[in-house]
């Protein structure tokens, strides 16, 4: 192993040797090849110094020939445009006097800001020239011409909207289903842009008279507009609408097909309010609580639309001005964002609104006057009219009063304070009517019909009916109603009951506010109740036209959200209600009293021996069966005519009755029909058992 050691370490080292002889021999060939290189690049650099010394100069004097010829350029550039200022009254005239033509404007502009340079320039340079006053003369005609034609472009596209149109666009903008009304498309884009173009170049060149212009063609379009509209609601066919037919029958209403014009639609808005609680409600009696059709039809549906069809003509029409107005006002807006320029916005929208806010206030007076003499006269859709003019107003105010001055501000302020006053002498006036009612006009909706001062079936009363509806609809006004209460002192002070230590927000404060006047109008209606149950001549029929009622009232606030208002302010409301008409269930089953006290308790009667009874008691037998009888036939003959419309509480009344008379009837017939107590046992044993379930069953039959 020693012996071959040595001699690979010989080998590697020869190996390395060879390897070493060969670096050296590639180094000094890379030396030899650098120093070559260095020289080319050397020899390079001093030809390229040759070549720069020979073209710096000519690259000078290039330069200098340029900025010759820059400067020659500008100097004839300057006398071309000085010539042309000499020019541009000569090359502009025809130009100017032919004017611009529509939808090609450009040209004509184009024109004018030659002459604007040229009278610029001449009057900066040359005060005193011909040219002056040339350019200057025919510069004022060019402006004159561009605004008649901005004018008749104006009149040209600033048609008034027909009544139609409108209305559409008001129905479209309550349902808020298309803001992209065709109808309101009289001036194409086209159009918009060439008037705005035209708009600020004047406003460019101070030339602001174009706000004039503006202002009175489209405060025509308005004015006009609206004119049309109240021309075209004193034609009548609004009072001819088929859809505002009054119904009288007795059944349920039924309302020809009509083909549905925008005079209808706008109807069908107006009126859509007013029907929904309706239309809610018979749902709700149909498919939850199975209230009877017929009779709940009878109760509510022909009395609301009554209501409906009886309100204040007016206060529709005024409404639909309202909106048409807001509408209009939009749309101008909207124009004007296309039109004129921003910075003129509240300027030229102030006298555009002029005449048309002098129409509003003028009509306003009359409105709410008249307003007020129907709400004297008992008819409260109209007050649901005035609230939702005041809140139709109150949205409008701060988009109209922009273009008011003082003065016009201080008028609308007034309306809005007319409004407010007729809104509270309603709620203050429904509130004393149904405190004070005798039930000759019921609910008053129409003066010219006139009710049985109470229902004879003790079915549930127009009075209840129509409150109930009344103070529904409120809730669609609910913040306008909240701040006419907080200018009553007493509304004030319950409130700060009720929230004292309680942080409470606007809303909730505005429900809190409607549910006190709701529960003191309740509570009135109660005592109202109370009173007229008294007219009815059987025990049995005053509870159960009181049951009717306060079943239809706690009904009514459970499917609504009125329940919810009168929670906040009355917690025990509900449970309240439910307790009442346990206890008024209660009185009418002992108004059964008499009739069961013939037949029971059995162990008071005589007691049959083989089916006989002593001489002297058989005229106590004559007596009970003929009592019974008497007591029983009286019994139905007067609640088969009673009505009780929902079929919930009609069905545990008959249920009622039936587990509290038949049992002890079936063990009194049994006992004694078999007895010898008559010659004629037929007529003292006129009824089985399954005969008074049949006549007990038959009680509250609405066909009857």
């Amino acid at each position: 192993m020693n012996l071959e050691n040595p001699s690979q370490i010989e080998s590697k080292l020869e190996h390395e040797s060879g390897s070493l002889s060969q670096l050296k021999d590639h180094v000094d060939k890379y030396r030899d090849l650098s120093n070559s290189m260095s020289t080319i690049l050397t020899k390079f650099e001093q030809r390229l110094g040759k070549l720069e010394q020979t073209i710096l100069p000519v690259y000078n004097q290039t330069e200098h020939l340029q900025k010759r010829q820059k400067n020659l350029q500008s100097t004839l550039q300057c006398l071309e445009n000085v010539l042309s200022h000499y020019e541009a009254s000569q090359e502009q005239c025809n130009l100017i006097h032919l004017g611009p033509s529509e939808g090609d404007v450009a040209d004509f502009l184009t024109g004018l800001d030659k002459l604007k340079r040229a009278k610029d320039y001449f009057l900066n340079n040359n005060p005193q020239s011909v040219e002056l006053e040339n350019v200057t003369s025919l510069f004022n005609t060019g402006c004159t011409t561009l605004e008649n034609h901005y004018k008749a472009l104006l009149k040209k596209y600033s048609t008034p909207l027909k009544p139609v149109d409108l209305l559409d666009l008001i129905y479209i903008e309550e349902d808020s289903s298309n803001e992209d009304c065709t109808s309101i498309k009289q001036m194409t884009q086209s159009t918009r842009e060439e008037l705005g173009t035209i708009s600020n170049w004047l406003e460019y060149n101070l030339r602001r008279d174009y706000m004039e212009i503006y202002a009175a063609e489209r405060s025509q379009v308005v004015f006009r507009s609206l004119q049309l509209l109240k021309d075209h609601q004193r034609t009548g066919s609004w009072e001819n609408d088929a859809s505002r037919t009054r119904a009288y029958a007795t059944g349920p209403v039924k309302v020809e097909p009509t083909r549905k014009t925008a005079s209808t639609r706008i109807q069908h808005l107006l009126e859509r309010k007013a029907n929904k609680m309706l239309m809610k409600a018979s749902q709700t009696l149909e498919q939850s609580t199975g209230i009877s059709l017929k009779k709940s039809t009878n109760v509510d549906h022909n009395a609301h639309i009554d209501m409906i069809a009886d309100r204040d003509q007016e206060l529709d029409k005024y409404l639909v001005l309202l909106l048409g107005l807001q509408r209009l006002f939009i749309w101008e807006r909207q124009l004007m964002n296309d039109v004129i320029p921003k910075s003129r916005h509240n300027d030229v929208f102030a006298k555009l609104a002029q005449s048309s806010i002098e129409m509003v206030v003028k009509d306003a007076e009359g409105i709410t006057g008249k307003a007020m003499r129907n709400i004297a006269r008992k008819r409260w859709a109209s007050s649901l009219e005035i609230f939702s003019a005041l809140r139709h107003f109150q949205l409008l105010q701060p988009d109209i009063e922009r273009a008011c001055d003082v003065n016009q501000r201080q008028q609308i302020n007034l309306i809005l304070q007319k409004l407010q006053q007729t809104g509270s002498k309603a709620l203050d006036q429904f509130l004393e009517f149904v405190k004070a009612d005798s039930g000759s006009n019921l609910v008053g909706m129409s003066a010219s019909t006139l009710y049985s001062n109470v229902p004879k079936d003790a079915t549930v009363h127009e009075l209840t009916s129509n409150t109930i509806w009344y103070l529904e609809h409120l809730l669609e006004h609910c913040g306008v109603i909240a701040d006419l209460l907080c200018q009553d002192q007493f509304y004030i002070q319950q409130l700060d009951s009720l929230c004292s230590n309680k942080s409470v927000s606007a809303d909730a404060r505005a429900k809190i506010l409607l549910g006190l006047y709701v529960k003191r109008v309740l509570s009135e209606l109660n005592l109202t109740i109370v009173s007229k149950c008294e007219q009815y001549g059987d025990y049995a029929t005053r509870h159960l036209f009181r049951l009717n009622n306060i079943h239809y009232i706690l009904k009514s606030l459970q499917r609504s959200n009125v329940l919810e208002l009168l929670l906040m302010t009355e917690p025990e409301c509900e449970r309240n209600y439910m307790d009442l008409i346990q206890e008024l269930h209660g009185a009418y089953q002992r108004s059964w009293a008499r009739l069961i006290s013939m037949i029971s308790p059995l162990e008071d009667l005589p007691r049959p021996v083989n089916g006989k009874v002593k001489d002297k008691e058989r005229s106590i037998l004559k007596e009970r069966f003929f009592g019974f009888n008497k007591e029983l036939d009286e019994a139905c003959k007067t609640q088969r005519a009673i009505s009780v419309p929902d079929v919930i509480l009609r069905e545990g009344l008959k249920r009622d009755n039936a587990e509290n008379i038949i049992p002890q009837y079936n063990a009194f017939f049994e006992s004694y029909a078999d007895v010898q107590f008559s010659k004629n046992p037929e007529k003292y044993v006129k009824y089985k058992p399954q005969d008074v379930a049949a006549m007990l069953g038959n009680l509250f039959d609405d066909s009857v």
